[in-house]
């Protein structure tokens, strides 16, 4: 549940410190999920939005690992950034067990369609991991591979971690601008 008294910075401050967490999280932790989702919620939080209690970052940090690499470094799936973006939007917008129904649901998950995996598409031409990479660095790795995953993160500059992390704040910070109180 979103939760926001009074903005401390401005958007364009909020997206500035998300895109310089995106940075320094991919060089400290370097995994897609993680680096993502820690800084969209960090800077979120340095601006006065708060999307959860600050006690469960550690938890949900722990929770995202498998995300990174296409679920779980086999790069067939879905990029990590992009479930972490879409957790993060889930967590400040999805329909909570009180107020889920089938209609609320599709509206969320056509949200989603619309903004984060649209960017995607249109950017890199497909949501998969291994798609990305073949499309930023015309290759793919082992990302299991210790060598394979090391010689990746020496040139990998944040893959599609900070893009994600300034569409998702981006997005999040749209709609609450528009968001009746």
């Amino acid at each position: 549940m979103l939760l926001m008294t009074k903005l401390k910075k401005t958007q364009r401050e909020i997206l500035e410190t998300a895109e310089k967490l995106a940075v320094k999280y991919e060089a400290l932790y370097r995994t897609c999920g993680q680096c993502t989702f820690l800084a969209i919620v960090e800077a979120l939080r340095s601006g006065g939005i708060e999307i959860f209690p600050e006690e469960t970052d550690e938890l949900l940090f722990s929770g995202v690992c498998g995300f990174t690499g296409g679920t779980s470094m086999i790069i067939q799936g879905t990029c990590g950034a992009i479930v972490s973006s879409i957790l993060v939007m889930g967590l400040a917008f999805g329909p909570d067990r009180v107020n889920q129904n089938e209609a609320r649901v599709r509206r969320f998950c056509a949200n989603i369609q619309e903004t984060i995996l649209d960017k995607f598409k249109k950017e890199y031409g497909s949501i998969l991991c291994r798609d990305i990479l073949n499309k930023n660095f015309g290759r793919v790795w082992n990302l299991a591979d210790d060598e394979a995953s090391n010689d990746f993160l020496q040139i990998s500059h944040g893959c599609a971690i900070r893009q994600s992390v300034a569409w998702t704040t981006e997005i999040i910070l749209e709609k609450l601008s528009h968001s009746p109180g």
